[in-house]
């Protein structure tokens, strides 16, 4: 005698749920929606800034464009001070801190990259 699957697996009642949604939404809605449930979790696991907190990187992102717009215009030499001094004023703001690092690294590694450049250049010899 033939057994059906219904009668030779053990189902619970999370299976046919399971089942019945699979049946009733389309594959691409149920994704759509445990993506959604997934973020929202992750948003009740982030910290949140304070207000004060808010203020603050506000604050640094008004001064961080100062020193962005000086690099733009080339003036790197300004930039660089501009960022040194965002570096020490909000250490107590470590994303600020570390923005600010990181401009500094990316102005001294272009300065350094130049320089070498310039020092294995060769002199092209006739002959």
């Amino acid at each position: 005698m033939a057994k059906t699957i219904l009668k030779k697996e053990d189902w619970g009642g999370l299976t046919i749920i399971a089942l019945l949604a699979a049946y009733a939404f389309p594959p691409y809605f149920i994704y759509l929606m445990t993506m959604a449930a997934l973020t929202e979790f992750a948003h009740l696991w982030t910290t949140k800034l304070s207000r004060e907190e808010q203020e603050k990187f506000i604050e640094f992102e008004k001064e961080f464009r100062k020193g962005y717009k000086l690099q733009k215009e080339g003036k790197t030499k300004e930039a660089l001070a501009w960022y040194q001094k965002l570096e020490k004023r909000y250490t107590n703001l470590p994303q600020g801190a570390k923005l600010a690092t990181l401009q500094i690294r990316q102005l001294t590694g272009k300065k350094n990259e130049m320089a070498s450049k310039k020092a294995t250049k060769k002199p092209r010899g006739r002959g």
